[in-house]
């Protein structure tokens, strides 16, 4: 069978990153390559790597500069020797049989990628979710699998590393550097190009829900939040994608707009940046694209959206700084999701749900591997 490198970039993560590693060296499939991209941590996440390197030979440590999380998993994939190559995040884990199962999915499909089902746990309150599950399926292609056009997530797949080296027009694909978003351009490249991919129906990837979406920047909400979603148009649609990029404009800058717009009040510089992009985002794009004729039988139309897309393309940004206004007023309360009622009626839910009770048990026993090697 094939070998896999697995990535795992990390900044400050000495406190997840042990039972990360350990995750990788409890696999049942044995041929791997464990890379830990150290990205300029200032915590103790290098002394961490270079103990568990001194452990597993199969284990490297990689040290570079701080330079973003886009920056560590390219540096990852540049080093790694493997067949295949998954990148871990280092405050999640994965199952044992990740590997094994992941691995047998593309040896017997002959496909350059494989996707995982994932579990998003909460250490907090032990509540557990399935992530966009999909049933096992073989053959699939991005233009005819609109289910696919969700996965916009790199810690749940595989990849041949040939197919990376080589896939772009002969050449490499790349990761972008921005801090919010990077999977979601580099996802939008492959999926399209690659010939085919497969599903495997295991829960292979474990994914912490806590601190991801951490209080950012306004800058970074912008900058790079938004900003990276004219590089999803630049991608997508020469390639004739319309639809993916219309579900993402419909679902996730939609969203990402709403959840901006309060916070936009009194700053007027930055509400002039979101509208500069807005107008770039929406420039050239077909009115057509976002009416529910075009988009049935795959999606719904965003009618609110479609209304802002307008005042965008025609640069009235009048009427698009009064949407903004709009939505900024109308905005709901967030739900206090830290306090101790919260906390215990989800953990006493969890406690009950067999996938949280298993997902619970395995954190414990990787925490106690990594203490038992501390």
């Amino acid at each position: 069978m094939k070998t896999l490198s697995i990535a795992v970039p990390t900044y400050n993560m000495e406190r997840w990153l042990p039972a990360a590693i350990e995750s990788c060296l409890w696999q049942t499939y044995k041929d791997i390559e464990i890379l830990i991209v150290n990205d300029g941590s200032t915590d103790a996440s290098g002394e961490i790597a270079d103990r568990y390197a001194r452990i597993d030979s199969r284990i490297r440590h990689i040290s570079k500069p701080n330079g973003g999380h886009g920056s560590a998993r390219q540096r990852g994939q540049d080093e790694a020797g493997g067949d295949f190559i998954t990148w871990l995040d280092a405050d999640d884990f994965l199952a044992p049989t990740f590997a094994e199962k992941m691995l047998q999915t593309a040896e017997r499909d002959q496909v350059d990628m494989v996707c995982g089902n994932a579990i998003v746990f909460s250490d907090k309150t032990f509540n557990t979710r399935r992530y966009f599950p999909h049933p096992a399926a073989s053959g699939l292609s991005f233009s005819s699998s609109p289910a696919y056009w969700k996965s916009k997530v790199l810690w749940r797949w595989i990849f041949s590393l040939s197919f990376l080296r080589t896939g772009k027009d002969g050449g490499p694909f790349t990761h972008p550097n921005y801090r919010l978003g990077q999977d979601v351009c580099l996802m939008f490249e492959v999926l399209p190009r690659v010939k085919s991919f497969s599903q495997c129906i295991d829960n292979v990837y474990f994914f912490r829900q806590e601190h991801k979406k951490a209080s950012n920047s306004l800058e970074t909400e912008i900058d790079h939040e938004l900003a990276q979603f004219l590089a999803a148009k630049d991608i997508l649609v020469p390639a004739g994608q319309i639809k993916p990029f219309v579900k993402y404009l419909n679902e996730n800058y939609w969203r990402d707009i709403k959840a901006i717009a309060p916070r936009l009040v009194g700053e007027p510089r930055w509400k002039e940046r979101v509208l500069e992009l807005g107008t770039s985002l929406f420039a050239e794009t077909d009115p057509v694209w976002f009416e529910a004729a075009f988009l049935a039988p795959e999606l719904k139309a965003n009618q609110q959206l479609a209304v802002l897309a307008s005042a965008f393309r025609s640069r009235d940004t009048d009427t698009a700084r009064d949407i903004i206004d709009e939505l900024a007023r109308n905005a709901e309360p967030d739900v206090d999701k830290t306090s101790r009622f919260h906390t215990l009626r989800r953990r006493f839910k969890a406690f009950f749900h067999p996938t949280s009770r298993m997902t619970r048990r395995m954190l414990h026993e990787l925490e106690n591997r990594a203490a038992s090697r501390m």
